[in-house]
C-alpha cells in the first residue's frame, strides 16, 4: 500500500507525518512517500524521513498512485485532480467553511476523513487534533502575549520597589482556555476565567484560577454530548456582557479561546469594552479565524485600540511546529491503525465504528456525514 505525505506549502509549518510515525509506517511494509521539503519548517530533514524508511518525491504525478493521502489541512483543487478514485484522505478539512470542497471530494469519488470532526470519546483521544493543537495555542498565545506585554507576568520585590503581578482572563475554559491558564499561572500572573459550562468551575479552580460566571438556569443546558459550549440566548449574552464590562478594565492580559463548532464564534468583548481596558493591555483572540470573541478582531492582525493590542492570532500552532507536527502525525497514525487489518496490514474500514462514522465526509461519491448532507 502506498502512503502519500504532502506538502504544506507556505500557508503552514507543520506537517502530516513525522519521522517517527513514518518508520511505524514503513515496519508494516507499506510504501511511504514524503514530499519533498515537507517537514522542513518543523525542523524534520528529507534525510530524517529516509533514514526511517520514506521515499522523497518531488513529481507529483506520484500522487496518482496513492493509496492514503496524508495532511494537515485540505489539499488543493490540483492535488485532489490527481487522487485516484478509492483514494483515502485524511486531513482537518474545516467541511463547514468548505462547501466546495465537500463537492469536489464527492466529485472525485474520494473517501475522506476530516480529523477535527471526531467523536469526544474515550477510545478517540489518543486521535484527536483539536485537543493536541488547542493545548499548544493556549501555551502560545500567553507567551505571544508576554512578548506583547511591556511589563512583567510575576510580582517582584527588589530593593527598587516592587512590581505588581499581570491580571490575565481568559474567555474559554476548554483545552486551549486550560492550558493559558496553566501557563499564565507558572508565569506568576493572577488568573481569572469565564465559561457557559458550570463544569469548568472546577476545572478552572484546580489550576489555581478564579472563576467567573453568570447565574442563569440556562446553564444547566450549557454543553453538547460532545463536551462543547452551547450557542446561548441574547438575554444570557447580555448579562455576560455585564460581568465582562466590570472585570474587564482592570485586566492587563485576555486570551479568548470560546469556539462553537460550526457556527461563528461568539462575540464576548465588544469595542467599547476594549476601549475600558488601560494603554499596554492586550488581548489574544484564538477565535479569530472563526470570527473573533473579541469585536475588533482581524485574522492575522495586530489592531491597536486606545493603546490596548488586540492579536488576531492565525493558525498560531504553526509558530511552534516541531511540538505541534510531532502530535499531529501521531494523531494521524493512531486513526491510519483503526482503518487497516491487524493481521493482513491492509485497509479493512469498519463503517459502523463511531470513529469512522464520526469523521467520514465522503465515500462511493456521496457525502456520507450526517451533519452535510444536502
Amino acid at each position: 500500500m502506498k502512503i502519500v505525505v504532502l506538502n504544506e506549502g507556505s500557508s503552514d509549518s507543520r506537517v502530516s507525518a513525522s519521522p517517527e510515525t513514518v518508520k511505524k509506517i514503513s515496519e508494516m511494509n507499506h510504501e511511504v512517500y514524503v514530499q519533498k521539503g515537507a517537514g522542513l519548517k518543523s525542523n524534520f530533514a528529507d534525510s530524517d524521513y529516509e533514514e526511517n524508511g520514506a521515499i522523497i518525491f518531488e513529481d507529483s504525478e506520484i500522487i496518482k498512485g496513492a493509496d492514503v493521502v496524508f495532511k494537515v489541512n485540505k489539499p488543493l483543487d490540483s492535488e485532489i485532480k490527481l487522487f485516484k478514485e478509492n483514494a483515502i484522505l485524511i486531513a482537518s478539512l474545516d467541511p463547514f467553511n468548505n462547501a466546495d470542497l465537500l463537492q469536489e471530494l464527492k466529485n472525485h469519488k474520494i473517501i475522506s476523513f476530516a480529523m477535527e470532526l471526531m467523536p469526544r470519546i474515550t477510545r478517540a483521544q489518543s486521535m484527536d487534533i483539536l485537543s493536541s493543537q488547542s493545548n499548544l495555542a493556549g501555551y502560545k498565545a500567553v507567551i505571544n502575549a508576554s512578548k506583547l506585554y511591556s511589563k512583567a507576568f510575576p510580582m517582584m520585590m527588589t530593593a527598587a520597589g516592587t512590581i505588581a503581578p499581570a491580571k490575565v482572563m481568559v474567555f474559554g475554559a476548554g483545552v486551549a482556555g486550560l492550558q493559558a491558564i496553566a501557563t499564565a499561572k507558572r508565569l506568576g500572573a493572577i488568573v481569572s476565567a469565564t465559561d457557559v459550562r458550570p463544569a469548568a468551575k472546577e476545572q478552572v479552580e484546580s489550576l489555581g484560577g478564579k472563576f467567573i460566571m453568570v447565574e442563569s438556569d440556562e446553564l444547566n443546558d450549557a454543553e453538547t454530548s460532545g463536551g462543547y459550549a452551547k450557542e446561548m440566548s441574547e438575554e444570557f449574552r447580555q448579562k455576560q456582557a455585564e460581568l465582562i464590562s466590570q472585570t474587564l478594565s482592570s485586566q492587563d492580559i485576555v486570551i479568548c479561546t470560546a469556539l462553537i463548532p460550526g457556527k461563528k464564534a461568539p462575540i464576548l468583548i465588544s469595542e467599547e469594552q476594549v476601549k475600558s481596558m488601560k494603554p499596554g493591555s492586550i488581548i489574544i483572540d484564538l477565535a479569530s479565524e472563526s470570527g473573533g470573541n473579541c469585536e475588533p478582531s482581524e485574522a492575522g492582525e495586530i489592531t491597536d485600540i486606545n493603546g490596548v493590542l488586540v492579536v488576531g492570532s492565525k493558525n498560531i500552532t504553526s509558530e511552534i511546529a516541531q511540538d505541534a507536527s510531532a502530535l499531529f502525525a501521531k494523531n494521524m497514525l493512531n486513526f491510519f491503525m483503526i482503518l487497516i487489518d491487524n493481521e493482513t496490514k491492509e485497509i479493512n474500514i469498519d463503517w459502523e465504528d463511531e470513529i469512522i462514522i464520526g469523521t467520514a465526509l465522503t465515500k462511493n461519491g456521496e457525502i456520507v456525514h450526517e451533519g452535510f448532507k444536502n
